[in-house]
C-alpha cells in the first residue's frame, strides 16, 4: 500500500524570472507538491506521516520569501531539497506553473515538473 500526501494548486506570489522586469514586482505562481511516504502512517499519529502544512509552508517560504531566481527549475530544486530531508518521504513530485510568464505568443501555460529521486514517477 502506498500513501500520497499532497498540496495542489497553491497560489503564491513571488519575484522570479529570467527578465529583470519579472523580478521587480510580484507575479503569481501555482504550486502542486505530491509526496509518497516511505512507510504507511501509523497509529493515527501525524508524526508518522508528512504534514501537508509543511509542504505548503515550504513552497511559500521558497517562492514568496526566498531569494529571487531566474528559473522555475531552481525553485523546484529548492523545494525538493527541503522536503527530501523529511524522514518519511520516499518520492517527491513538484509542479510549478507561471500563468503570466512572458511568451512570444498568446496562450499556453509555462510550467516545470520535477521528480525526486531522479527517474521516479507517480
Amino acid at each position: 500500500m502506498s500513501t500520497i500526501i499532497a498540496v495542489e494548486n497553491f497560489k503564491i506570489k513571488g519575484k522570479h524570472g529570467v527578465f529583470d522586469f519579472e523580478r521587480e514586482k510580484f507575479q503569481p505562481f501555482i504550486v502542486s507538491i505530491w509526496v509518497k511516504l516511505k512507510s504507511p502512517a501509523a497509529n493515527d499519529e501525524l508524526d508518522s506521516s508528512v504534514d501537508y502544512g509543511f509542504l505548503q509552508r515550504t513552497a511559500h517560504d521558497v517562492i514568496a520569501r526566498g531569494d529571487s531566481v531566474h528559473m522555475m527549475e531552481t525553485l523546484c530544486q529548492q523545494i525538493i531539497e527541503i522536503i527530501s530531508g523529511h524522514l518519511n518521504v520516499g518520492t517527491i513530485k513538484v509542479r510549478i506553473e507561471k500563468p503570466d510568464a512572458p511568451m512570444p505568443h498568446d496562450g499556453g501555460l509555462a510550467l516545470v515538473e520535477m521528480f525526486w529521486p531522479e527517474g521516479s514517477t507517480f
